[in-house]
């Protein structure tokens, strides 16, 4: 049977919650069934979906508000959303309660750290160090940007080795990993690409935008397989 995949809602766009396209098919390609889960009125999370579904994918989107991790709004570049920035973090550590499999891609990534008690830098121009640009120019989202190195111990060196070429479209970056969170992939200016968690049955997050190069990229693709695999354990009963 295949396992079922929450995948939660991008942010809102006018009067509409969105979902790009390219997470559902990477799901779907994979052997899941992708089940959307918008943001009802409130910020709350129903629990008929933790029985629904056997992992839950969090994707890109927008920036976090930064009273939610303790600082000022201090940069001009990119927009926040209160409303969906406290669902996802609710619903993260929510998922991260019932130890259910998770996936964060870029932003998603950093919904977990926070989820977990860590920081993250508003804008990558106020780390201390000099800093690549992450938010690369390309025609074609799948096109890599940077390459990362990838820890020895970690899962991810099994899936692709210690090196790994691939795309970024972030200004934002982990600062103070949370609890539990080790790094398991660093670009070469030293931000924060990969990080897992040994606590938790399957936690993963990365920096990059698998669902983009997946259909090209064998590494890629195992990352999804392997996210899927972690979700087919029996379903959580509550």
């Amino acid at each position: 049977m295949s396992p079922v995949i929450g995948i939660l809602f991008c942010g809102f766009e006018e009067n509409r919650q969105f979902v790009t396209s390219s997470y559902v098919e990477a799901i779907a390609d994979s052997g899941a069934v992708p089940l959307i889960i918008p943001c009802p009125g409130k910020a709350t999370c129903p629990t008929k979906y933790f029985q629904l579904c056997d992992g839950f994918l969090f994707c890109g989107g927008g920036d976090i508000t930064p009273l939610l991790f303790g600082e000022n709004l201090m940069t001009e570049r990119g927009n926040t959303d209160w409303k969906t920035d406290i669902f996802h973090i609710r619903f993260m550590q929510k998922v991260l309660s019932y130890k259910l499999p998770v996936l964060g891609i870029c932003r998603g990534m950093q919904v977990l750290n926070l989820a977990l008690g860590g920081t993250i830098y508003q804008d990558i121009s106020m780390r201390p160090e000099k800093s690549l640009n992450h938010m690369q120019l390309s025609q074609d989202r799948s096109d890599a940007c940077h390459q990362i190195s990838v820890s020895k111990s970690s899962m991810l060196c099994k899936l692709c080795g210690e090196t790994l070429d691939v795309n970024s479209y972030h200004h934002q970056c982990i600062k103070t990993l949370g609890e539990t969170l080790r790094t398991t992939a660093i670009a070469p200016d030293g931000i924060i690409e990969a990080v897992e968690s040994s606590v938790f049955p399957f936690a993963v997050g990365v920096q990059w935008h698998p669902e983009c190069m997946y259909m090209e990229n064998e590494p890629m693709k195992n990352l999804f397989l392997l996210f899927i695999r972690a979700s087919k354990k029996e379903r959580h009963i509550f």
